[in-house]
């Protein structure tokens, strides 16, 4: 027998792919998107594996981030393990749990610092997990947040120590940050010459009161909220429009069932042919 065969370490398990599907993520780097001055800040993520992680999704988003500002003055690269994805409703997801159960077509991914993460949302970390993982939330709370957050299954193995995570920038939260929405992910529209019309159905939304249907136009963005809406606040918030739009000429209107938002085109002969501006990976 060959000896030195015999010595070798077995391959590494192949892990399967899941079944094929067809969504996509927008996935923001909070601390700069908010801002609203780094434009590759959000990106429109692909997902066509129904295994892939959220881990997988911020590795894939910071590779990319990175490569764009690598000529970029000052710049300190994002390490993916300082980092954790967390919902519109600031609930911290762990890296493991599969995009397509924690999220749906359309929806906002929200990057932030494992720091930052953890401290504003401990709470709702906790009331969120089932009776028997309440004990590893503590450890999370005291613990090395990295490692936790990024361990896949638990072993019997000392994790490997992790680089303690960079903070790139700190900064207060804002007033908007810090109420929680339901993404407006339904909604349908259409190309009418100089305008864009987007329908989003709500019943009864003509009787809702107008001081609590909010809009925030901007050349290249928009979000509108609807505050107080059967119990929940709403928000269809769109990073990048498909084109530029000219902001003091567009309005949101109410009407019986409907609410109507009227983006009024910048490039008045340029066809809309969907409402979000797309870029796979790796595109420019």
């Amino acid at each position: 027998a060959n000896s030195s065969a015999a010595a070798e370490s077995p391959a590494a398990p192949v892990i399967p792919a899941g079944p094929p599907i067809k969504m996509k993520v927008y996935v923001h780097y909070e601390s700069a998107a908010s801002e609203r001055k780094d434009p590759t800040a959000t990106q429109a993520m692909q997902v066509t594996d129904a295994s892939k992680t959220l881990g997988s999704i911020i590795e894939d988003f910071v590779e990319l981030y990175n490569k764009k500002h690598l000529n970029t003055p000052e710049f300190e690269s994002l390490n993916p393990h300082g980092l954790c994805a967390r919902n519109d409703g600031q609930v911290v997801v762990p890296a493991e749990t599969p995009v397509a159960k924690a999220f749906k077509n359309g929806d906002d991914v929200w990057l932030v610092s494992l720091e930052e993460g953890f401290r504003e949302n401990n709470a709702a970390v906790s009331d969120n997990l089932e009776d028997k993982n309440r004990i590893e939330a503590s450890r999370i709370r005291a613990g090395d947040k990295s490692y936790y957050y990024w361990a896949q299954k638990p072993t019997h193995e000392a994790p490997a120590p992790l680089e303690a995570p960079k903070q790139i920038r700190k900064r207060e939260a804002k007033a908007e940050e810090k109420i929680h929405f339901k993404t407006i992910s339904s909604y349908s529209f259409e190309d009418d010459g100089g305008l864009v019309k987007v329908y989003i159905s709500m019943p009864k939304i003509g009787d809702h009161d107008p001081a609590k249907i909010e809009s925030e136009f901007e050349t290249r963005t928009c979000s509108i909220r609807v505050m107080d809406y059967n119990g929940f606040n709403h928000r269809l918030q769109v990073p990048k429009l498909s084109e530029e739009i000219i902001p003091e000429e567009c309005t949101v209107r109410a009407r019986k069932d409907t609410l109507i938002v009227r983006l009024s085109k910048k490039k008045k002969d340029h066809h809309w042919y969907e409402l979000h501006k797309t870029k796979g990976i790796g595109e420019e």
